[in-house]
């Protein structure tokens, strides 16, 4: 028995189980922009990764406010338990960081969608340490969240915790990379930046302001063409809402 990685969206998921060649060219299917992996380590205090306690893998969260944070619908099934000021991984392991920088998810605040590109989104909250009795942003800090639209050939930066098949201590841990926004269609922006399975939920912040402008969700580059995809905040009245209603309760 091996452990079979499904991906969803750049989400992962590990269930116990026999692998054929075919599931594991899936299961590491690229959403690299370009012929190169140009990702470097990152050490964002603001950005976390939510998974399920034991899980080898998960996706990622960004703090908006003291226990407000955002990531994608898809990833639903993860909002378990998140960690900040993560180790990197170790033989492609994820390390996980103390328990002082481990938040409950709160899961009955959690508002989400999940309807493919440009309809994926999810607002939720995190629970007080159990240990130090903070919350994660007055800890961590947090980003503000721009209802803007921003220019097509911006510069946008996404940090998170996405797959490295080919160096170790990154698979999992937090890179980050910049790149151009390509196109905006209706609540769908596009992007060049490189992502990887566990970048969903990933903030895209605008490098001008260092706002949140989206959250990216589906994969799509190739080393020729192509562009991966987010939600675009300003563009979706329903993540507006989520986001302004948890910050009001956010106190």
């Amino acid at each position: 028995m091996q452990w079979m990685q499904k991906r969803f969206f750049g989400c992962v998921l590990f269930l116990g189980t026999m692998l054929t060649a075919g599931e594991v060219a899936t299961a590491m299917d690229k959403t690299i922009c370009g012929a190169s992996d140009d990702r470097d380590v990152s050490d964002n205090l603001k950005i976390g990764r939510v998974l399920e306690r034991g899980a080898i893998a998960g996706c990622t969260i960004t703090l908006i406010g003291r226990s407000c944070v955002i990531s994608a619908g898809h990833c639903i099934e993860t909002f378990k338990l998140a960690e900040f000021n993560t180790p990197p991984s170790s033989s492609g392991r994820i390390g996980h960081p103390a328990e002082k920088d481990i938040y409950e998810v709160d899961r009955a605040s959690v508002v989400y969608k999940n309807n493919g590109q440009g309809d994926d989104f999810a607002v939720f909250r995190l629970k007080a340490n159990s240990i130090t009795g903070q919350f994660a942003g007055d800890v961590q800090g947090h980003y503000n969240v721009s209802f803007e639209t921003p220019r097509v050939g911006a510069s946008v930066r996404i940090t998170g915790y996405g797959a490295d098949r080919n160096r170790g201590d990154r698979n999992y841990a937090q890179q980050s990379h910049a790149g151009p926004i390509a196109q905006i269609s209706n609540s769908i922006l596009y992007h060049q930046v490189d992502t990887m399975g566990g970048n969903s939920g990933s903030s895209v912040i605008l490098e001008e302001s260092q706002e949140v402008i989206a959250i990216h969700t589906h994969g799509g580059c190739g080393t020729y063409s192509g562009s991966n995809a987010s939600t675009l905040i300003s563009a979706h009245p329903a993540a507006k809402a989520a986001i302004q209603n948890c910050l009001k309760l956010d106190h």
